[in-house]
């Protein structure tokens, strides 16, 4: 099935960031955390290669790095995306309306193969997914944990596939495979945990 696929992708052009009482624009703060990346490289890198053989309760969001902490407002703001894409079964086997309507009506788990037209994402749209793919395959092909541990650690997300004049919800979609080219960057399988209509 070739259709549009929502993502919801995060709006840089709203919200603010905070730091030592300033309010900052989102390029100041992106700056700003390049700079400081710059100056502490070496030590994140000697901090990653001590904990690579656990998992670390530090805070992914906070930076032990930093002498002040920054906080972010808490209202992110989403756009919906859509992209182009194809899906296809386990298989890879291009699927019809009838496949996504039938999971929305059981309510099951089940196994997708999408295939997403790189040239139909707008540059925020894919930020968004390039981040997921490689936070993703971190995990997948992180040989000290369980294929247990892996499937809980997986990044989640949620996307809407148009299906004619509905749109099904595939909620916590976890990508377990990559078959990326460099044509094909966001050619994935995914474990779908349920579809909503």
């Amino acid at each position: 099935m070739v259709t549009k696929i929502i993502l919801p992708v995060i709006d840089t052009e709203r919200g603010k960031f905070e730091y030592n009482g300033r309010e900052l624009t989102a390029q100041e703060y992106g700056n700003m955390e390049y700079e400081h990346f710059r100056k502490t490289n070496s030590q994140v890198s000697r901090f990653v290669d001590n904990m690579r053989h656990g998992i670390s309760n530090v805070n992914p969001y906070g930076n032990r790095f930093r002498d002040v902490d920054y906080t972010q407002h808490p209202d992110i703001f989403y756009n919906d995306e859509e992209v182009q894409a194809v899906i296809m079964d386990s298989s890879k086997k291009e699927i019809d309306e009838s496949f996504l309507l039938s999971h929305a009506e059981k309510g099951d788990m089940f196994l997708l193969v999408i295939d997403i037209n790189p040239n139909t994402a707008t540059g925020d749209g894919e930020s968004e997914l390039r981040f997921w793919v490689d936070d993703s395959n971190k995990v997948v092909n992180d040989r000290w944990l369980s294929d247990e541990v892996k499937l809980k650690s997986l990044p989640g997300r949620d996307y809407g596939v148009v299906c004619g004049d509905k749109i099904v919800t595939i909620t916590n979609c976890k990508m377990v495979q990559s078959y990326a080219t460099k044509n094909h960057p966001f050619y994935f399988a995914i474990i779908v945990e349920k579809a909503i209509l």
